[in-house]
């Protein structure tokens, strides 16, 4: 499915996958079809990828990442590096240091900044000034970082290039990059949610919910893609294998099942869905997203736990009963996941996330055969029967 993005249909095909899912468990659809469409802008990298750092090939997912709004590049570059001495803290400063080295022929150049030797504060007066530059009209920034190589989704283009490096800053004051990256910048590019219900017995016009996003991160040039197993291939199955059960043990409200696309991007196929409900708002009695449940080695943390304590206590009293998992600790509200848009519209709803085992998180590592599953199916377990008390 190639990582579930926008590049060779990777979300159509899983959009599908989800949808035959939904037909063998014998949910019903709302409308005509499983899908609701929408439409999207996605930053893509779909062909060439490839960098060389003073003449040494560098590995894509591992020795870097191509931004995630970087434009097309491709030439070899002379690089100008910036360094934590040579930087103020104002927008000012930033411009004076780089006028300073009287830079001739931008274009054949790159701008090298060693991230890890900046503030907080200072990297962001940085990024500013480059972004307000359009990189000093240098071809575009190679970024330096000893830390985790973490990339993500962009639905806009930069007009220059831009590559985080994780790899010491060189020594070189001659340094030179290679690079060719091919970017598109997809308008309008048409996606879908996947949505199917089983019928409530006693008060089916009333709906408990669950959600999951399914897209991901795609991927990055022709050979890298990024699994996304924890994120959210997870909470995508979650929702699957709760659809089956309640299929097959239906309770007196109505049980709907969403998996959105575009969450990546910022949340887009749960905003789309609020905007465009296939059912009242309002008759959600409740709502869980599950987002990032792969693990659970410590647990689980519940976003809007201090928001809806009433229900909040039910799940820890249910979870304490049954002895399922190892904590649930609570969290305030957060703007982090598929929940939100509905909060915003006054839906009582959780966010769930599990905590412990792998560090994977949007990169290369994110991958099923490394995904412990450790408490897997005691989530599941307390969610039915968290859905059993209402």
């Amino acid at each position: 499915m190639h990582g579930r993005g926008y590049v060779d249909s990777g979300d159509w095909k899983a959009a599908r996958y989800i949808k035959a899912k939904m037909v063998d468990a014998g949910l019903k659809s709302f409308q005509e079809d499983y899908f609701q469409p929408f439409t999207l802008n996605a930053t893509v990298f779909p062909g060439m990828m490839h960098v060389k750092l003073s003449g040494k090939d560098l590995v894509a997912g591992k020795d870097f990442l191509v931004d995630a709004s970087s434009n097309s590049c491709n030439g070899k570059f002379k690089g100008i590096t910036l360094r934590k001495n040579s930087l103020d803290t104002t927008i000012v400063a930033v411009q004076k240091i780089v006028n300073s080295l009287s830079v001739k022929r931008p274009s054949a150049k790159m701008l090298m900044v060693a991230k890890d030797g900046f503030t907080k504060h200072q990297y962001a007066v940085l990024q500013k000034a480059i972004s307000e530059t359009n990189a000093y009209g240098t071809r575009g920034v190679v970024e330096f970082s000893d830390n985790k190589l973490s990339w993500d989704a962009a639905a806009e283009q930069m007009p220059f290039c831009y590559l985080h490096v994780k790899e010491a800053f060189p020594d070189k004051k001659k340094a030179t990059v290679k690079v060719n990256i091919e970017s598109k910048l997809k308008l309008n590019y048409k996606t879908q949610n996947v949505i199917g219900y089983v019928r409530g017995n006693e008060f089916p016009d009333s709906f408990m919910v669950f959600t999951a996003h399914y897209d991901h991160l795609g991927k990055m040039g022709n050979g890298v893609y990024f699994p996304g197993a924890n994120d959210n291939a997870s909470g995508t199955s979650m929702v699957l294998n709760l659809a089956r059960y309640f299929a097959t043990h239906p309770v007196k409200y109505s049980v709907a099942f969403i998996c959105f696309s575009g969450e990546e991007l910022g949340l887009l196929g749960s905003q789309h869905y609020v905007s465009n409900p296939l059912f009242p708002l309002g008759k959600i009695k409740f709502l869980i997203n599950l987002d990032i449940v792969g693990t659970g080695d410590e647990g689980i943390k519940v976003v809007n736990a201090t928001e809806f304590p009433k229900q909040f206590d039910s799940l820890v009293n249910l979870n304490n009963k049954e002895q399922l998992l190892k904590q649930i600790l609570p969290r305030g509200k957060a703007a982090n996941s598929d929940h939100y848009p509905f909060y915003l519209m006054h839906v009582p709803c959780f966010f769930i996330y599990t905590l412990g085992g792998i560090s994977a998180y949007h990169d290369i590592y994110d991958r099923a055969e490394t995904l412990p599953l450790t408490d897997y199916d005691d989530l599941l377990e307390l969610l039915i029967r968290f859905t059993d008390s209402f």
